[in-house]
């Protein structure tokens, strides 16, 4: 739980200070309101409530996909790959639960992202680390 509540402080002292909701106030509330989502398990936040928390925080809009979410969160993070490494499974469950809510809208997946969902999905039945949860720790590759 405090591993949880510390990346939750992460997640939300980053996207404050990079500024992704403009009125201080409003930004206050939804970034304390995000924390307190992802302390509590993202999968127990009601859909109204993980929806005004991202809307207020500026993580999404109206044409957001789950993959733009998860770059938007990680972005929030910044370069740090142990952050990363550490926030992706929690990221991602907020990517989930806001596909599920219909916060974000499904992501047209290319044949390399069916691939690391299929390898994720079996990683996850044999209760190994999901492949979508290392990837944003890996440096990006230059062709």
């Amino acid at each position: 739980m405090a591993k949880i509540a510390r990346i939750g402080a992460a997640i939300a002292a980053t996207a404050l200070t990079v500024g992704l909701a403009a009125p201080a106030a409003q930004a206050q509330t939804g970034i304390l309101d995000l924390v307190k989502i992802v302390n509590g398990g993202v999968d127990k936040v009601s859909c109204k409530d993980l929806g005004t928390a991202l809307r207020t925080t500026k993580l999404v809009d109206g044409d957001t996909t789950r993959s733009e979410l998860v770059a938007n969160l990680n972005k929030a993070i910044g370069g740090d790959s142990t952050l990363k490494l550490v926030t992706a499974s929690t990221i991602n469950k907020v990517g989930d639960r806001a596909l599920e809510c219909k916060i974000v809208k499904a992501d047209q997946l290319t044949p390399v992202e069916q691939a690391i969902e299929f390898s994720s999905q079996l990683s996850a039945e044999a209760g190994l680390p999901e492949v979508r949860n290392l990837l944003p720790a890996l440096p990006a590759l230059a062709f």
